[in-house]
């Protein structure tokens, strides 16, 4: 189907391309369809430029105009293109006549903008930004469909000029010419008025505001295209950038609109706030933030370019949150009454937005610390709490979960709320030592008894609670210390009421303490077994672990892990005691050597069976006080000093242990003179006439005097000194030379367990320098020399 005389008119030296372009191309000159495939009639080799523009217009601009104004495109066919195109081809290879297809393409979109325009005289508002949108529209499909035609242009004739742009840029910059540059500031106004009227509530043409906005984006952009996107209504043609530099893209929609749009939103809610604050209370000005920040975010997605973001977000912020926080918080039913009240969902609210700029959230701590200060010392100065020290960290434990609770769920564990929260515990708390006394106590309570029944979930709730208390104690060594005299009876006496609940204690601890801290407490744990163990052999002597007749259980306890010492006083025991003392002690050489065994009286309970009262016995008494009555197998009446020469006990703690037994509840022993008070001279005899409906009796003994409830609590362990010291050597070891400054810092940083005082350590600086551990230089006396 293809023509042999085209063939001969082609000129000399033309392409191969070129001819078979042509040949395939050149459609026929009429109006009846053209087939698939079917010969193309006409030559264009005798066409003027003149006749092709000519054909072009009939062909496709005027179908295309008259598209944008009914929206019936008459005659679109891949054949009429292909006229229009072959056209352009035709003449775009010549220099002078590219010229006149290039000025043909700008004409035509400049005299359209032109047109639209000049409808718009005398418009305003929204009917004003819809006629530009409209026409912003309709010039992009024209663009689109004109450049399709023109394409050809861009391969040579504009890629090879610096004075004229490619097509894109051509019919932007006619459309920025004609239009953009006439109606910028009418427009601009009249955009600004449409978003403050959507923001006091008023339905808008989303559409048309958003296609402004892109008609701002875009105008001024040095590289830009148009292509097609997908939206809910199908293929849509836009106009994007292929800029890969910053430099001069979105220049009108920042310098022109964006100013301006920050300075209008900026004076809109300066004016709402004014009118909030005077109208309304601080948990209805926050719902209204709320939402107009809301608002103001899906704004930014409708229809504002996402690079006005960061600044529009920075000036709704300054204006209702900065400028107002302040004012927020201190209103009375501010934040300091929904704390009083527990208004923890507008606590969360305004913690929502203040979040939005965090300087502000001071405001809330600053009244969220003297709170919990107060919620505090309500409960450490009760003097009922402080009688019972148990309901006093029942009471804390109590207010830590209730304050966790409050910072996880309101303030999303934010470290400002945190940091807040700890600082008004522990201000209160270490006010003395007495809450890290009382949390030993109450361990040794739940450990003794208060987890029974409990299942393991339970017991690790409350231990994490106290866990989590502990943290906040300074003097946590004080805790330790206290602790540890408690674990002592409870495993010495058999007391724990789970094991398991021991050894998760102990874990925590290691965990938060380090290991060092807790190596006694677990060396208590390891003499436990270790005692066990050999309670065991020494029932298979041939004795059955009851020389003479009397059960005994011994415990080996490590020197220096448990807080019990050994009697300094050389307490006599009596014959029984004596026996089982030698039988042990011969057993235990038998398997170490070189050890020595110092019994401790003062621990432990003697059971005694009684057959000199009316019917028999079973006395559970103290050591002590067993020492006291085995002296009546002797003699019926003793004298007090008797009693004293015999046993070789203190005589204070002797006089306890006596008088205990001379009550009226547990009356073993009579005498005749003052019920409180024993001399030497004072008979004591037994007291034939005691009864009991219990065959086993469990003998009491008088408290010893306590310090007064005010004073405090736990004095300070010894073994500070010795930490203190040891921290000091280490960190001149390691640096040699230190100023006193920097060292206070480094002790303070490694003291761990407790905060020691700046005199502490300036006392034990001294002890060093006399041990001759440091020594001062010479010309400066505040910096100090490690001593090898």
């Amino acid at each position: 189907w293809l023509k042999p005389s085209s063939c001969a008119s082609l000129p000399v030296g033309a392409s191969l391309f070129a001819v078979v372009r042509r040949l395939v191309l050149a459609p026929a000159m009429t109006t009846q369809p053209v087939a698939k495939g079917d010969a193309i009639e006409f030559n264009l080799d005798r066409m003027t430029v003149e006749q092709g523009l000519e054909l072009i217009e009939v062909e496709r601009v005027q179908p295309l105009l008259k598209y944008l104004k009914t929206g019936v495109f008459e005659n679109k066919t891949n054949m009429t293109f292909m006229k229009a195109y072959s056209v352009v081809v035709q003449f775009g290879d010549q220099q002078h006549q590219s010229y006149k297809l290039y000025d043909y393409y700008k004409g035509v979109i400049s005299k359209y903008c032109e047109e639209g325009v000049s409808q718009m005289h005398g418009c305003s508002g929204e009917d004003l930004l819809k006629r530009l949108a409209d026409l912003w529209e309709k010039q992009t499909i024209l663009v689109f469909w004109m450049q399709r035609v023109f394409q050809y242009l861009d391969r040579f004739f504009t890629r090879n000029s610096n004075e004229y742009p490619d097509l894109f840029s051509c019919a932007l910059s006619s459309f920025q010419e004609k239009v953009y540059d006439k109606m910028k500031d009418s427009c601009i106004r009249a955009l600004i008025e449409t978003i403050n009227a959507e923001r006091n509530g008023r339905e808008i043409d989303q559409d048309t505001v958003r296609l402004i906005v892109e008609m701002l984006c875009m105008v001024g952009d040095q590289q830009p295209k148009i292509a097609k996107q997908k939206d809910a209504g199908g293929d849509r043609l836009v106009w994007v950038s292929v800029s890969r530099t910053e430099e001069h893209r979105m220049d009108s929609y920042k310098q022109a609109f964006e100013r301006v749009l920050l300075e209008s939103t900026a004076e809109f809610y300066r004016t709402k706030v004014a009118g909030w604050l005077a109208e309304l209370s601080c948990p209805m000005f926050l719902r209204e933030v709320a939402r107009t920040l809301e608002n103001e975010e899906s704004r930014l997605k409708r229809y504002l370019d996402r690079s006005s973001e960061k600044d529009l977000r920075k000036v709704c912020q300054r204006e209702l949150i900065l400028e107002t926080a302040k004012q927020l918080v201190e209103m009375d039913c501010g934040c300091q009454f929904m704390f009083q009240n527990k208004k923890l969902g507008e606590l969360a609210l305004m913690h929502r937005i203040f979040r939005r700029e965090p300087t502000v959230l001071c405001y809330m701590t600053e009244v969220m610390e003297p709170y919990i200060e107060r919620r505090c010392t309500k409960i450490v100065d009760d003097q009922g709490m402080i009688d019972d020290p148990v309901k006093y960290i029942e009471e804390v434990l109590a207010l830590k979960v209730e304050l966790d609770d409050i910072v996880a769920s309101c303030f999303e564990n934010g470290p400002e709320f945190q940091k807040a929260r700890n600082q008004g515990l522990e201000n209160v708390l270490n006010k003395d030592t007495r809450c890290s006394k009382y949390l030993a106590i109450y361990c040794d309570v739940q450990l003794k008894k208060g987890f029974k029944g409990r299942h393991e979930e339970e017991v690790n709730a409350v231990i994490n609670q106290v866990i989590s208390l502990f943290l906040h104690l300074r003097d946590k060594d004080i805790f330790l210390d206290c602790y540890k005299k408690a674990l002592s009876r409870r495993l010495l006496n058999r007391l724990s009421i789970s094991n398991d609940a021991e050894d998760a204690f102990i874990t925590k601890l290691k965990v938060e303490c380090g290991q060092q801290a807790i190596q006694k407490l677990a060396a208590m744990f390891t003499d436990m077994s270790l005692s066990d163990a050999l309670q065991e052999e020494y029932c298979r002597r041939p004795h059955g672990g009851s020389p003479g007749g009397v059960v005994h259980e011994v415990r080996v306890l490590q020197t220096n892990a448990w807080p019990e010492k050994a009697d300094e006083t050389n307490v006599v025991p009596c014959a029984e005691m004596a026996a089982c003392i030698k039988a042990f002690e011969m057993f235990y050489n038998s398997k170490h050597s070189g050890r020595k065994l110092r019994w401790i009286y003062t621990m432990g309970q003697v059971e005694i069976s009684a057959h000199c009262f009316q019917r028999k016995h079973i006395l559970v008494v103290q050591p002590y006080q067993c020492l006291a009555l085995m002296c009546f197998n002797q003699r019926f009446e003793v004298t007090f000093g008797e009693l004293v020469e015999a046993t070789k006990l203190p005589r204070e703690e002797c006089h306890r242990q006596v008088l205990s037994m001379t009550l009226a509840k547990h009356k073993l022993l009579k005498h005749g003179g003052d019920d409180k008070k024993l001399v030497d001279s004072t008979v004591l005899s037994v007291n034939e006439a005691f009864a009991h409906e219990k065959i086993k009796v469990v003998v009491g003994l008088i408290k010893e005097k306590e310090k007064p409830a005010e004073a405090p609590v736990a004095e300070a362990p010894v073994e500070r000194k010795h930490v203190v010291d040891a921290a000091i050597v280490r960190i001149m070891k390691s640096r040699k030379r230190l100023d006193h400054i920097s060292l206070l810092d480094e002790v303070f940083r490694q003291c761990t367990l407790f905060k020691p005082q700046p005199s502490l350590i300036k006392a034990q600086i001294e002890t060093l320098i006399d041990r001759e551990f440091l020594t001062r230089d010479a010309e400066q006396k505040s910096i100090y020399i490690y001593v090898p």
